[in-house]
């Protein structure tokens, strides 16, 4: 019981600092719950796990809307210089 209550103190604390977010609190809490974590230092580095795995999908998900972004920009280049083109050859 001691263990669990240092665990549960530990992520209550890093929750309200801010070092981690209500979403992964409820999960690690639910697993030092089930006796996950055998003591406080294989916690912490669960917690250090699962915020690069945040900070890296983030990421992804920023390179992907900057790819998605530049090919609308060069689909709307492509399509105003071709509708320059025609405009032009039906001046003509």
């Amino acid at each position: 019981m001691r263990r669990i209550r240092v665990l549960r103190r530990l992520l209550k604390k890093m929750r309200d600092a801010k070092k981690i977010d209500k979403h992964i609190y409820h999960s690690l809490y639910m697993l030092s719950k089930g006796n996950q974590f055998k003591n406080k230092r294989v916690l912490l580095e669960t917690i250090h796990d699962k915020k690069r795995e945040m900070a890296q999908e983030k990421a992804l998900i920023e390179q992907a809307e900057a790819r998605k972004s530049r090919a609308r920009a060069r689909l709307e280049r492509k399509a105003a210089k071709e509708a320059a083109k025609s405009s032009v050859e039906s001046t003509d």
